[in-house]
């Protein structure tokens, strides 16, 4: 049995092969091209395909042949060796091949007028087929008249702030001006009792003097109110007339204070009878002060000071100033 089935397969190979070289799926495919371009008449083909994509006619040259190659699976026993011009094979203890001779196949060359080389960078590499879109630059604008305004006048601002803060520069450099001061040269204490317990009166002058300490600017106090406040509380206020202090000057104004029925706390009642017994009784002085200074005879600006003052008195009926400190802020 093992036999005969050896004998079929022997009888039946060649047959198999031979099917396997007649069936058309299993020759190679040949390339087909347009016909050339007739010269009389257009190219209806070649003017509808674009002309990167149109293969290259055919060169005159001879066209290699390249003879079939067997099948993968096929046994070196049983390929048939052939020539272009004879269809036996020439080899020893080969079998001839009953089928046509093999097809040649040809690879035409691209023309060298249809050759596209590729896209290169800069660097040499390809990175695209197809060349990139030109940049489109957007025409240059005018610029309005409005712009042309707006940018002039700030300009000149600027140029104005610079000049002026180069001007305060060279008027500070030359003149520097001080602030005016404020202070109390001395004061008395007249009178100072409780009405009821708790409701106080008083009787108190102060010297006030006014220095204007700059040595080519002239100072003219506007406007000047003069607060009394014990312990916070105020018990007496002044308005003293305006005045004017040359360079390197000052003056002095006597400021008099009555207080008259201001309720006091407990607590107030009880520091003031100790101060009082003690002899050392302390106030405040607060004054607001409006204030226009002169350079040059023809340069003025106005300000506000703030002045401040805590001193001590000995008890009435002939109290004196024993201890001050005053301070001006603007």
């Amino acid at each position: 049995m093992l036999t005969i089935l050896i004998f079929i397969l022997n009888h039946l190979e060649p047959l198999m092969f031979q099917s396997r070289e007649t069936n058309p799926h299993f020759q190679p495919r040949v390339q087909r091209y347009p016909p050339p371009h007739d010269s009389d008449g257009p190219n209806v083909l070649g003017s509808q395909v674009p002309q990167r994509f149109q293969p290259s006619p055919p060169s005159e040259s001879p066209l290699p042949v390249v003879p079939l190659l067997p099948h993968p699976k096929q046994p070196s026993s049983h390929l048939p060796i052939s020539s272009p011009g004879s269809g036996q094979g020439s080899g020893s203890g080969s079998r001839p091949g009953p089928g046509p001779a093999p097809v040649p196949v040809s690879i035409p060359p691209r023309g060298p007028q249809h050759s596209h080389p590729p896209h290169t960078t800069h660097q040499g590499t390809p990175f695209s087929r197809y060349p990139s879109p030109p940049l489109l630059v957007p025409p240059p604008r005018k610029t309005k008249h409005l712009t042309w305004l707006i940018a002039i006048c700030c300009a000149l601002f600027w140029i104005i702030v610079i000049l002026g803060g180069l001007i305060l520069l060279i008027v500070y450099l030359a003149y520097r001006p001080h602030y005016p001061k404020f202070d109390i040269t001395s004061a008395s204490l007249n009178a100072a009792y409780l009405d009821l317990g708790y409701l106080l009166n008083g009787d108190i002058t102060l010297l006030a003097n006014f220095t204007n300490p700059n040595k080519k600017v002239s100072v003219e106090f506007r406007y000047m109110v003069i607060n009394l406040y014990f312990e916070g509380t105020l018990i007496a206020a002044r308005y003293v007339e305006p005045l004017s202090v040359s360079p390197r000057a000052y003056k002095l104004r006597d400021v008099h204070m009555v207080s008259s029925q201001i309720p006091f706390s407990r607590i107030r009642v009880a520091h003031l009878n100790e101060q009082m017994r003690t002899g050392r009784v302390m106030f405040e002085a607060k004054s607001y002060l409006r204030t226009t200074s002169t350079i040059g005879g023809f340069f003025r600006y106005s300000y506000w000071l703030y002045g401040h003052c805590k001193f001590a008195m000995s008890s009435p009926p002939s109290g004196t100033l024993v201890g001050k400190n005053c301070v001006t802020k603007r």
